[in-house]
């Protein structure tokens, strides 16, 4: 995977968006503030197979930048808060993934929630209300994977890491998938960014990270039984660090000598 991942961003990475989470919440933040000026805007921009091919093309792009929430002075300051969360998250996957793979992630999460969307108005006939916030869910959950111990002021004054609003958050999508059925599968599938991508690549990294400390343990104890030497002849045991006028090298069978005991 982590090949193919390098090949399409050799191919494609100048086509990759910086920022991209940001300018989505931007964009989100400026469709609420709209929204006071017109109150229905929410269900204008959200997702309606029917009336997509009705001529409302603008629907499978806008949906994703669609509310709910009818406006008010404290759901704007929310929103205040809430864009600069969605900051943090976007530079916080940037660093972790770099721009072009965070950019597959959030494709990914599109494409996988208009599909859903498209297949459950199709075999329902009931379009999904507001679909776009699974995008929103799926950067969340991603972001408190990788940074489990990031501390949010829950209510501005109790410190709460991040791990625990994402175990409570997830512990709500379980349960609306008890239902089974479509609405369950459509859910899944919008998640299917976060549980395809997002968490095989943290195993992949904790197994890498883990890895990684074994090594310096082991080179760690070995510099300190060599008295901090990095080469050690196989017969006699000298080092560098014993005899610095000797020269070292490895042998076919992969072991250190002196030049006096090297191998034929």
């Amino acid at each position: 995977m982590n090949q193919f991942l390098n090949q399409l961003e050799r191919r494609f990475g100048s086509w990759a968006v910086p920022r991209l989470i940001r300018y989505l919440a931007i964009f989100f933040v400026a469709t609420y503030l709209l929204s006071a000026v017109f109150p229905h805007m929410g269900e204008v921009m959200d997702f309606d197979l029917k009336k997509t091919l009705a001529g409302e093309y603008w629907r499978p792009i806008s949906f994703l930048l669609a509310h709910q929430a009818t406006f008010s002075p404290i759901g704007a300051i929310f929103l205040v808060f809430m864009l600069m969360l969605m900051f943090i998250f976007s530079d916080g996957l940037e660093n972790q993934w770099v721009v072009f793979r965070t950019n597959l992630f959030i494709l990914w999460g599109y494409l996988s929630t208009l599909i859903g969307a498209v297949c459950l108005e199709l075999y329902t006939g009931h379009h999904p209300v507001y679909a776009g916030a699974y995008l929103g869910m799926s950067i969340f959950f991603a972001f408190a994977t990788y940074n489990p111990k990031f501390t949010i002021m829950l209510f501005m004054i109790i410190p709460t890491p991040i791990w625990i609003l994402a175990a409570i958050s997830g512990v709500f999508v379980v349960l609306s998938l008890l239902g089974g059925g479509a609405q369950a599968l459509f859910t899944i599938g919008c998640l299917s960014n976060y549980l395809v991508v997002a968490i095989p690549m943290r195993f992949s990294q904790t197994k890498r990270n883990r890895g990684n400390a074994e090594r310096r343990s082991e080179f760690k104890a070995l510099a300190e039984s060599t008295g901090g030497a990095f080469n050690t002849c196989a017969v006699c045991g000298a080092t560098e660090v014993s005899h610095p006028e000797q020269d070292f090298r490895v042998a076919k069978d992969g072991q250190d000598y002196c030049v006096e005991h090297l191998p034929e």
